[in-house]
């Protein structure tokens, strides 16, 4: 192009420079006849001046002539050569302009937008040909655009700038009747006539256009579906350490969206997760840094009215090229009254509904997951038989019965911690599990303290009963290696204390 251009600049000077050089040769010419003719005046005769003037004038206008013709010549060469060059130039874009993918137009933007110039992209787009675009529709652009979009089609000609690049979005109606959406890319330009024209490059967008709609949609969806649900939506970006939670984060949990240093226990961890959790937590954001694909975890918040609540958070793990891990995008779900559901019928399924205390599943599994855990350390199983029950059953009926064993167990539960481990195993027996003891002297203690419950008076209105209990102690590792073995050796030594009388404890041996 730019070599082009040189060349055009060349010629263009070179035709200036020659027409320039003829001007000058003739008035030297002329000047040099007008001398000479005023020298042959002063030095020969008449006749003599007349014969020389005479044959200036004949070289004068020979050399004139063929100055003139061989300038005609030459200029029409010339044009010949830049028109050629012209028509190979509009080959070329035409070839140009037909091989790209898309439409280029060049159209009016005055005369009811009558075509220019289309290429053949052009023509494959809108689904016409050349001659049914001339024939029905006069060769109007606008012919063809979407009727709600005329008032924008036609905006194009207002504010015209020479030269000025502009790109719009409007709808054109195909041959076949469907909508398509179009990118015009163009500049304006002004001809020598002072027309006004839009050159532009046309670009089908429809399936673009479609597939942006349905992602709008879809995020509208999922905005609408996660405040329904009060889902939080998140997304921590891990060489910051940086949590973006969605604005509703604030609404709910009262404090800011944006949270630097995410990970950082001590300034975030402990003012907003509950203290019991933060293991649970400070677990999780090590799985958020470390590139694991999926993470989830379940901990309870601190809400906006300072209560815990249960909330589980799901996150994926996006990579860059390299596989390196960038971001996780996730969500955060309150599953707070599912929680405490599960965990009622948890309780229900694993306590006695009369005592509140462990069922006996319950409490054998228990037991036995705590000695797997802890099998390098010393433990005391009691079992516990309350003296004489089926006489009180007898005497005062079931109903009271069963307020005296509740009344015993809770007793029981007085003197001991939530780490303990009670629970009913019959109708009137109930097992008592201590793990960790220090030394054989915390079994004595231990057992007199529950022997000391155990002997007591239940009151109520006119009833007063005395209640015992008899102490059976079994020792792990020493007496067994799991629940059955203690039970078994603790129901030995039992017994014993019946037979000798009752209201005591002993210790398997």
């Amino acid at each position: 192009m730019k070599k082009r251009t040189l060349r055009c600049i060349f010629h263009k000077a070179l035709r200036c420079g020659l027409i320039s050089i003829l001007l000058v040769i003739n008035a030297l010419l002329i000047l040099f006849y007008t001398v000479k003719t005023a020298d042959a005046k002063e030095k020969i005769s008449k006749a003599a001046s007349l014969y020389s003037q005479d044959v200036y004038f004949v070289v004068f206008c020979s050399a004139f002539i063929i100055l003139c013709l061989f300038a005609v010549v030459f200029i029409l060469r010339l044009k010949n050569i830049s028109e050629k060059k012209i028509r190979e130039a509009s080959m070329e874009l035409r070839h140009i302009t037909n091989s790209i993918h898309a439409g280029f137009v060049n159209f009016g933007l005055e005369y009811n937008y009558e075509i220019i110039y289309a290429n053949d992209g052009y023509y494959d787009i809108v689904g016409y040909s050349k001659e049914e675009i001339q024939r029905e529709f006069k060769n109007r652009v606008i012919s063809l655009v979407y009727r709600e979009d005329m008032d924008k089609f036609k905006a194009l000609g207002e504010g015209f700038c020479r030269g000025e690049y502009i790109q719009k979005e409007v709808r054109m109606v195909t041959k076949k009747g469907s909508i398509i959406w179009i990118l015009i890319n163009g500049n304006y330009i002004e001809d020598k006539n002072g027309n006004h024209t839009l050159s532009a490059v046309l670009i089908d967008i429809t399936e673009s256009k479609l597939m942006q709609e349905r992602l709008l949609l879809e995020e509208e969806r999922y905005r609408v579906a996660a405040e329904i649900s009060n889902d939080i939506l998140f997304e921590y970006e891990i060489e910051e350490d940086l949590m973006t939670f969605a604005d509703k984060y604030q609404e709910l949990y009262g404090r800011l969206p944006v949270i630097p240093h995410f990970s950082d226990i001590k300034t975030n961890g402990e003012k907003m997760v509950l203290l019991e959790d933060i293991g649970v937590f400070s677990e999780y954001c090590r799985a958020l840094r470390s590139g694991k694909e999926m993470i989830e975890s379940e901990f309870r918040i601190r809400d906006i009215k300072n209560n815990y609540v249960w909330c589980h958070t799901r996150g994926k793990t996006i990579y860059d090229d390299n596989k390196h891990p960038i971001r996780v995008i996730g969500k955060i779900v309150n599953i707070d009254l599912h929680k405490k559901e599960l965990q009622t019928l948890e309780y229900k399924a694993k306590r006695d509904p009369l005592t509140g205390v462990y069922n006996k599943s319950a409490t054998k599994e228990l037991i036995d997951h705590y000695i797997q855990k802890h099998s390098d350390t010393e433990h005391i199983f009691m079992i516990v038989d309350i003296d004489d029950f089926k006489s009180i059953n007898d005497h005062y009926g079931h109903l009271q019965g069963d307020k005296v064993l509740s009344f015993v167990i809770n007793q029981v539960k007085m003197i001991f911690t939530s780490g303990e481990i009670i629970g009913r195993i019959g109708g009137d027996e109930f097992a008592v599990f201590i793990g960790d003891i220090a030394n054989k002297e915390t079994v004595f203690i231990k057992a007199n303290l529950l022997q000391r419950a155990l002997h007591s008076v239940y009151r109520e209105k006119e009833y007063e009963i005395s209640v015992s209990g008899s102490i059976g102690v079994s020792m792990y590792p020493r007496d067994g290696k799991n629940y059955n073995q203690l039970l078994n050796c603790a129901d030995k030594a039992l017994y014993d204390v019946k037979d000798k009388g009752k209201d005591g404890f002993k210790l398997f041996t």
